[in-house]
Parts: C-alpha cells; structure tokens; sequence
C-alpha cells in the first residue's frame, strides 16, 4: 500500500529534480496533491505534543503547556527536498523568515494558521528619505540588510484550505502562527537549507534562514525589513517522526 505522504514525497521529488521539465505542472499538481493531506497521514495524533495539547484542551488550560513554543519533526530529507512538521502552540508564531533561493509549500493539519508574506523589493540609497540618509543605514541598504519588500495580505489556513505555496521571489519572507489554539501544519521546502556545505558537496550555494522585523513604512506604501537575529523567546524542540514508514530517499 503506497500512503499518501509517500506520494507527496514521491511527486515532491520528481517536481524538483533538475533532470525533468515542465516545472510548473508538476508544482501545481505537488500543491493539489499536498491538499488533501490530514493529520492521520503523518501520524500526527501519536506526537507527544500533540497529546499534551489535547490533554490541556479538555481541561481548559492550553496555555499552560511547557517547553519550546513551536516542535519540528523531521519527515523526510535529502539533497533535492526537505519535509517537516511543525506544530506552534497556542499564541505562538514563526517568525518573520525567509527561505533563500527556496520554494515553500505549507499545508495546514491541524487548528488554523495565519500567514504573513512579503516580497523582496530591489532596493537602493535613493528610496530612503533623505532625513534618514545616515552611514550606519546606507550601509545596510549596500549590505542587502535593509530593504523595501510589498506586504501582501494575510492567509489563514485550517485543514479544510488548500496548500500554500511560496518561490523564491514572491512571499518568501514569511511568518507563520497559530490562531485560536494550537496548530500544525506539513512544511515542504526546495532544495533544502545549505548552511555550511562541505567542500566535496556538489551543492555549493549556501542557504541559511534568516530572520527581519518590520522598522518602517515608506512613502509609497513599501514596508522597510531589517534583517534581525531571532527573538529570544523563539526556539524549536524536536520530535521522532511516527507516520507510515517512507521509501528511501537518499
């Protein structure tokens, strides 16, 4: 019996591979096939967060659950594609990030989920006004720190909605929370970080995940981003995938 986490991860990575065209065909039949994928497919009733979630709901106090705000289990990964679950606790969120050079698809499990995006603006000295034309924030503007990205307006997702997709050029700087409770949701993303590729590694662009806050408006509506560290308050546990067994990947 093929599951249907297996076809996803099957289609996610003939969809990706370099070798096969028609590109565009195959995203939009990975995002339909995405869609119709439930928390039973990947398990996701037998995660120890999850009971503890349900656990707390019947007694009223979701909000007092301990440990890190969001969990990442690892669902599949290797050179071409990277598949994960996370589940954001109650009033938590995913941080404004970006997948560099990356395509993201999200698919809702379980709760609801809003999504925030922007798009990257090519961004020069000249669009900040001249007031604020300090050294210390054209430099940023030269370093690729700060910049000029288009809000677009929010997502909210639950099980019932169709995967969200996200390219390397439009929404890809993104966050990611839970609303009115708990919620999970499948992260499929392509190709996967690269953050220190070895030198014997024949993908050598580096992708790493970087975080920005908002600092500004501009006068022609553009929000100003700003590269960041994280938030303190921002971490990930981590859990064994329990869904059906998948087919080697590597």
């Amino acid at each position: 019996m093929c599951h249907a986490i297996e076809n996803v991860l099957q289609l996610a990575l003939r969809t990706f591979s370099k070798s096969e065209g028609n590109f565009r065909q195959k995203l939009d039949k990975l995002v339909t096939q995405s869609s119709l994928l439930t928390g039973n497919d990947v398990g996701l009733e037998h995660y120890k967060i999850t009971k503890q979630s349900d656990t707390n709901k019947q007694n009223g106090d979701e909000l007092r659950i301990s440990g890190a705000p969001v969990t990442y289990i690892q669902v599949a990964e290797n050179p071409v594609v990277s598949i994960g679950i996370f589940i954001i606790k109650e009033g938590q969120m995913i941080p404004l990030h970006d997948h560099p050079n990356m395509h993201g698809i999200i698919k809702c499990l379980q709760g609801q989920l809003r999504i925030s995006s922007f798009s990257k603006k090519k961004t020069v000295i000249g669009d900040l006004e001249e007031k604020y034309r300090t050294e210390d924030l054209k430099r940023r503007i030269e370093q690729k720190h700060l910049f000029l990205a288009e809000a677009h307006v929010p997502v909210e997702l639950d099980p019932s909605s169709k995967s969200c997709c996200l390219d390397p050029d439009n929404g890809n700087i993104h966050q990611v929370e839970s609303v009115s409770g708990s919620a999970a949701f499948l992260d499929i993303l392509s190709p996967p970080y690269n953050i220190d590729p070895a030198p014997d590694q024949p993908d050598q662009e580096v992708r790493d995940c970087n975080y920005y806050r908002e600092v500004g408006l501009s006068k022609d509506g553009l929000r100003w981003l700003l590269l960041t560290e994280p938030p303190a308050s921002f971490y990930c546990d981590t859990e064994p995938y329990q869904g059906p067994v998948l087919s080697e990947t590597q």
